[in-house]
């Protein structure tokens, strides 16, 4: 968990994200992100990229080749974070 400080932009109101924060969330600077926030005060902000972009080219070059490594370039949240061995 990080602190930061809201810093007044104008019309409007930033803050800073620290950079170990935007490497673990896989953002990048410019990138648009959707804020909400929930009846207790709770900020959310949510990436609007394709979280799938790039999987069909990948699929379609594994398809198109016997080089069965080309697999393990192939990473999700889900294998990462909730399957357990």
């Amino acid at each position: 968990m990080s602190t930061v400080i809201l810093t007044k932009w104008g019309n409007s109101v930033g803050i800073r994200i620290p950079a170990i924060i935007m490497k673990e969330a896989h953002l990048i600077p410019g990138e648009e992100l959707e804020i909400s926030t929930d009846e207790k005060g709770v900020l959310t902000l949510i990436p609007l990229k394709n979280q799938h972009a790039g999987w069909l080219e990948k699929f379609n070059a594994i398809a198109d080749s016997d080089n069965e490594a080309l697999c393990l370039d192939i990473s999700n949240d889900f294998d990462t974070e909730e399957w357990t061995w």
